[in-house]
Formats: structure tokens, C-alpha cells, sequence
């Protein structure tokens, strides 16, 4: 496993952040490390449940392993987040070097900011002859507004400017100060001056905006400055003259800083990232057309991708998935929103969506020992092969690589209802965020929240079934009334009970699943002989049981009933129902002990029955019923096995799993049958019978009756008779 450093950051979906982690991922690569990014989208303070779901993904940092920590805490906007996350980051044990922010508790990297904004502010002076400079920077006990506070003087000063005190403005950081001191310029509380220098790129837009909006010029009148070359100004106009990356190299310097309290190592590779004055024309300076040409050309990439998306149909069709699998799928077929120069990676949490949710119980905080995979983009190729990995490795190991890369983690989450997490992996490269990446995440998150309800809902159903007599959809006894009714039935009596199950029925619609439901209902409601008991005791499960009569073999003119009214039904409504449904049988017993035994193998059928033997077990129930029509056919085991292709030792023992019989045994119960028939409503004689019935030996025949009935057929037929 390679070395890994944590960085731990917020406003992914900003350039200026991307620009941070870019130059990150390549330094923590060039000394041999991934680089690991824990980050959330919602990055403000109201305390709401969505908020503290999206904020859930920060307990990585106590399941993930890593060697050392970078904290860019000045990215949050929430103080108390960033003292949970030093917790965190303390009670890990690792060294922790904070970005660009000072720190009591952890050393700090921080930019060069008193040479930069000395060169800033000596543009004005010696390529614009300005002499009467504000100066607007954040607040006044934050190191970045000291250090560029006295670069601004030391401008000054070098080009025998006085340093008036009455000229320095503190602010936040923000729009709000520019705004005051736009006022104050504006309503003439202060003198004009030729030029503002702002402590960052948000305040000066905000500045040139309020200046222009209350008749200024800029930079005729006023010339602006601003510092950072925020890539996210860059879409604004004025464009701006601002110093711009001296806080890259202050992020190469926190990986470098960080290396060394892990190794020890003093001398390293570094890279060096030049700071350069970027001129526009907030100035007066001409910026030229390429730069001009430049910042158009990204507006109009960003919009065209931002279209892509709209019209997508992503949203809807994440709407109307109804499980997990479902959900992969979408997720696979809409990849393509997401930029090709990172593999992509969605991962749910082992609990997140149980098979049961029998309470509102669920997780608020933290992540189980181990997560599914359910869709991946790993070097180009997509599956949606689910995947479980233990929370350490981060995800599957098949997935993990020798090579240096950045993974970015962020949240999965339906409010504070934790779900996963979505990760980003880039082997080199700029590291690009789509501005909707957020969204496409959240919807993920939503379409998990909307599987998790059908679960609900459906155990809330299966509940309610439970404790009715009525099954509300079919109006057939439910499993509770099918109980109560095997209490009162009559001991003495015997009874069959056939047992049907229609398979696959998750693969349908909600509206499919109700139609086949309520059809093969009605089937049964009108196959149903007096005193039948007919049930729904499961989703996709259905139970007759009714006292024997005296009539042969009754449960077989049940089921040839019934496939008769469906076959009807299927044609009345245009449904394919009976290739999808399977049945077991069970005769002479008790209800409750007939009923236990289907459904023991039922359950058998649904835990070994792959889709073949399924069609298997179709073969021999159609074999059954042949042997019923045909008995004195000369039956093989050997022939019928070779003709469903499958040798006849595995045949035989499908056929005892399948119909609870075995074969020979079924083939002399049918012929036994036939003869009974034939001795009641016939006048042929006993040799004649056992010829019809398949048997040329007339003494082997008289023997298989005596050992079924206790009695040889000529005393049958008399007693019958009289």
C-alpha cells in the first residue's frame, strides 16, 4: 500500500480549491504518496439535519488510514466543524501541518503575502503614477491582512510615499467592507483616492461593482487591485489586476512541511510555482485579447456542460428506480456527466439499506467496518458489479493502484441519514470538478432514500398482512387467516395443500407486479373447490389446502383447473403469467403439516434454484403431468433424464426436491390411479386393466395394488360396489 497524506478540505466545488488540491495531488505524488481529500458540499452553519449528514463524512478521518494530515481550515466557514475535525485529527495521532491559516494547536504553512502585495501595490505607483493608494485587507489580527498590510507600506516607502494609517482599511474578507467604503468614497465622508488595493479578489469585484453602480469609473476615476488570482474572479468584469499563486506554492510547501515530520527528510523534491502580476483592466492596463479570449471561452465551456446535464434526464430516471441494482444501472448509463480525466466510484454503507428496516432506527454518524461497491468507472471501464470491501482498504481492492493517485472523498447522504460515500480518483492532471457534481451526488442519495421507503413500505405491508385475516389486494385469506383457519380444521380429516410461487416478481413494475397479483387471484378464486382454503402468505407466494374427497389424486384436477383459468385470463388480459409461476404439492397430512412442508421447499427451490434449474424443474412438472395423462406409457429415467439434459442420477434427485416423490414411485402411483378409475367405472377384466395400465406382467401388477390399497382389485371393485 503506498504512503497517503490527508487533506481535509471544504468548497471542492470552487476553482480556486481544485487549483489547491491539483498542485497538492502532484507534490504528495512526487514524494511517493496518494494524496487523500475528505470534503462536503453544504459549507455554511444552521445546524440542520442535512448539514450534519453532509458533514458525516469528516468521521473518515477515524476509519481511513493515513501518515499525516493537511488542514485547510481557512475553506470552512464553520469554526466549531474545523475544532471537530482538529479532534479528530489530534486523536489520530498522525502529524497535522494546517494550510495557510494560523494555528494554536498544529504548525502552519503559510503563503508569502508581504513580497506579493508590495509588488501589487508598486504597480500602481510606478506603471500607473499613482500616489494616493487605500488600502482595504480582512481582519485586523489575521496574519494574511498583517503581512499584506506591510507589503503595502513597504511599497510605500520605497518610492517616497508617506504611510498614512487613516488609508488602511480592515475588513472580513468579504463584500460587506468594500461596500462601507464604497459608500463612504461615494457620499465624499472620504477623498476620492486613484486607486484601492484590496486584501483578496472577492473584495475588489465587490469594490469595482459598487463603485460603478454610484457613477464611478473604474479604472478611470478609481484603479483596483486584488490579490490571490482567484481563478473563480475570472468570469467577471472588470477583469482584474491581481498577484496571482503565491497560495500554490504555500500548498506545495504544506505537503513538503508535512513529509518531513513523517520522515525526517529535510532535502526533497519541491516544486516551484512562480507568482505572477496579472494585469487587467481594473488598472488601466490593456490585458490584450488572448486573456479576454481565454475567460470567454471557459464561461462557455462551463455552460455547455451545465446543459448537457440539464437535459440529461438524469434526475428522472434516478427517480423511478426501485432497487439497488436499478440504481447502479442509471448511475452507469448517466457516467458520462462526469469528466472522463477521473475514475468514479459510488459506495454504500453495509447497513444503509437493510432487507427488513423494522424500526426508524438508522445511521446518523460514522461508517460501518465495510461497504459495497455498486458502480465503478475504474480506467474507463464501468460495471455494476457490487463489490464488498472492508472500510480501511477505502474501496475494493482490484480498484486500488502502485501508481500515486488522489482520491477525493465526498458525502452520501438523505439528510442526516447517512448512506455512503462517492469517490473521485485522478492518476494526473488538473483536478476538474463539474459545478452540478454536488447534485449529481445528492441525487444518488435521494434515489437511495427512495429504495430505502419501498423496503419500508413493503415490510410495513407484509406487517399489516400479517396481522389480517383478509389480504387487502386479493381479498384471499393472509397468512394469519390461513393459520387461524388450519387451527379449526377438522383432524380426522385428510387434506392436500398445493403451493405456488410466482418467480422473478421484483423484475416488474410496481403496476405489473399488482396485475399479475390480482389475476392469478381471481384465477384461484375460481378454481377453488368448497371448503378450499385459498391464501396470499407472501409477496409472491400463494397456498390452497382443502380435505380430500373421493376423488383420485383431487390436488391434480386443482392445478389442472386452475391452468386452465389462467390460460383464460392470460388471453382476456394480454399477460404471460403461467411461464412464471411454479407449484409444489403435498398430500395425506395435516394442514399445518402439509403447509410446513411446502413451504420448506419453497424456500429450498428459491435458495438452490438457479434461472437453469428452474427450467429444469419446469421440464419435470410438465414430465409429471404427461405421466398422469399417459401412465401406461413406458416410462424410463434413464430416457427422461436425457431428454431435459442432465444425467438421471441428478434427475432423480430434482425430481424427489420437485415433487416430493420419486419417479418410478410417481409412475406406479399414476398407473395405480388409472386402475382405480378403470376397476370403478369399467367392466374389464383384471387382466385387461393391468394391460391398459402398462403392466404385461398380470402377477406383478396384482402385487404393486395389494402393497398401495391392502387389498387385491377384484375386492377393491367389490367393495366399491357394495
Amino acid at each position: 500500500m503506498n504512503k497517503r497524506i490527508a487533506l481535509i478540505a471544504a468548497n471542492l466545488d470552487t476553482l480556486y480549491e481544485t487549483e489547491i488540491i491539483s498542485i497538492m495531488s502532484k507534490q504528495a505524488a512526487l514524494l511517493g504518496y496518494d494524496l487523500i481529500v475528505i470534503s462536503h458540499f453544504v459549507n455554511y452553519e444552521n445546524g440542520s439535519d442535512s448539514l450534519r449528514g453532509d458533514e458525516n463524512i469528516y468521521t473518515l478521518i477515524e476509519h481511513l488510514p493515513f501518515d499525516g494530515a493537511v488542514l485547510d481550515s481557512g475553506s470552512f466557514y464553520s469554526k466549531d466543524l474545523v475544532e471537530r475535525i482538529g479532534d479528530m485529527l489530534y486523536s489520530k495521532g498522525v502529524p497535522v501541518v494546517v494550510f495557510d491559516q494560523d494555528s494554536s494547536r498544529f504548525e502552519s504553512c503559510i503563503q508569502n503575502d508581504r513580497e506579493g502585495f508590495r509588488r501589487l501595490t508598486e504597480h500602481f505607483i510606478k506603471v500607473h503614477g499613482h500616489r494616493k493608494i487605500y488600502c482595504l485587507s480582512g481582519p485586523e489580527d489575521n496574519i494574511h491582512s498583517t503581512e499584506r498590510i506591510k507589503g503595502y507600506k513597504e511599497a510605500l516607502r520605497e518610492n517616497g510615499i508617506a504611510v498614512r494609517n487613516k488609508n488602511i482599511f480592515y475588513g472580513d474578507f468579504w463584500i460587506d467592507a468594500p461596500v462601507a467604503l464604497a459608500e463612504k468614497i461615494l457620499s465624499g465622508e472620504l477623498e476620492m483616492p486613484q486607486a484601492v488595493v484590496c486584501g483578496n479578489d472577492y473584495m475588489a469585484l465587490q469594490l469595482c461593482h459598487s463603485l460603478i453602480s454610484g457613477g464611478i469609473k473604474v479604472p478611470d476615476d478609481i484603479a483596483v487591485g486584488g490579490y490571490d488570482g482567484n481563478p473563480d474572479a475570472y468570469k467577471y468584469q472588470p477583469t482584474l489586476t491581481t498577484l496571482c499563486d503565491s497560495y500554490l506554492q504555500a500548498a506545495a510547501d504544506s505537503v513538503c512541511l508535512i513529509h518531513e515530520k513523517i520522515s525526517g527528510e529535510r532535502n526533497m523534491l519541491r516544486l516551484s510555482i512562480p507568482t505572477v502580476l496579472r494585469k487587467g483592466t481594473s488598472c488601466g492596463c490593456k490585458t490584450g485579447i488572448s486573456a479576454e479570449y481565454c475567460r470567454k471561452n471557459k464561461i462557455l465551456d462551463e455552460s455547455f456542460l451545465r446543459g448537457v446535464y440539464l437535459h440529461s434526464n438524469y434526475a428522472s430516471m434516478m427517480n423511478n428506480v426501485r432497487n439497488v441494482g436499478e440504481c447502479a444501472l442509471v448511475l452507469a448509463q448517466n457516467i458520462y456527466l462526469i469528466s472522463e480525466n477521473s475514475d468514479f466510484f459510488v459506495c454504500l454503507c453495509s447497513d444503509s439499506l437493510p432487507e427488513n428496516e423494522e424500526n426508524n432506527e438508522y445511521r446518523r454518524t460514522g461508517y460501518p467496518d465495510s461497504l459495497n461497491c455498486i458502480m465503478s468507472r475504474n480506467n474507463g471501464v464501468v460495471s455494476i458489479e457490487e463489490k464488498s470491501f472492508p472500510i480501511a482498504d477505502m474501496l475494493p481492492e482490484e480498484f486500488l493502484s502502485d501508481r500515486c493517485m488522489t482520491y477525493i472523498f465526498t458525502p452520501l447522504h438523505y439528510l442526516d441519514r447517512c448512506f455512503g460515500y462517492c469517490v473521485r480518483r485522478y492518476s494526473e492532471g488538473d483536478i476538474t470538478f463539474e459545478q452540478y457534481y454536488g447534485e449529481f451526488c445528492q441525487i444518488a442519495a435521494n434515489s437511495a432514500e427512495r429504495i430505502r421507503m419501498l423496503r419500508y413500505e413493503s415490510c410495513l405491508n407484509e406487517r399489516i398482512r400479517k396481522l389480517s385475516e383478509r389480504d387487502i389486494l386479493t381479498g384471499l385469506f393472509s397468512r394469519r387467516g390461513l393459520e387461524k383457519w388450519i387451527s379449526g380444521a377438522d383432524s380426522a380429516d385428510r387434506y392436500y395443500a398445493v403451493l405456488y410461487h410466482i418467480k422473478d416478481i421484483d423484475s416488474f413494475s410496481e403496476k405489473e407486479i399488482r396485475n399479475y397479483i390480482i389475476t392469478f387471484s381471481q384465477a384461484v378464486n375460481l378454481s377453488c373447490t368448497v371448503n378450499m382454503a385459498a391464501a396470499r402468505t407472501g409477496a409472491d407466494e400463494f397456498c390452497m389446502i382443502a380435505a380430500c374427497d373421493d376423488t383420485v389424486h383431487p390436488e391434480q384436477l386443482f392445478i389442472n383447473t386452475l391452468n386452465k383459468n389462467i390460460a383464460m385470463a392470460e388471453k382476456q388480459q394480454g399477460l404471460q403469467l403461467l411461464p412464471r409461476i411454479v407449484h409444489f404439492t403435498a398430500a395425506d397430512g395435516s394442514p399445518d403439516e402439509l403447509f410446513a412442508r411446502l413451504e420448506k421447499r419453497l424456500h429450498s427451490y428459491k435458495k438452490s434454484g438457479n434461472e437453469q434449474n428452474n427450467d429444469y424443474m419446469s421440464a419435470i412438472r410438465e414430465l409429471h403431468y404427461s405421466i398422469y395423462e399417459e401412465p401406461q406409457h413406458e416410462w424410463n429415467s434413464s430416457s427422461e433424464a436425457d431428454k431435459i439434459g442432465i444425467s438421471q442420477s441428478y434427475f432423480q434427485h430434482l425430481y424427489r426436491e420437485c415433487l416430493d416423490i420419486s419417479f418410478n414411485a410417481d409412475v406406479i402411483a399414476a398407473r395405480m390411479t388409472l386402475a382405480e378409475r378403470l376397476l370403478l367405472n369399467t367392466s374389464l377384466n383384471v387382466c385387461e386393466i393391468a394391460e391398459r395400465c402398462g403392466y404385461s406382467d398380470y402377477s406383478h401388477f396384482m402385487k404393486l395394488f395389494r402393497k398401495k390399497n391392502g387389498k387385491t382389485a377384484l375386492e377393491y371393485r367389490k367393495n366399491a360396489a357394495g
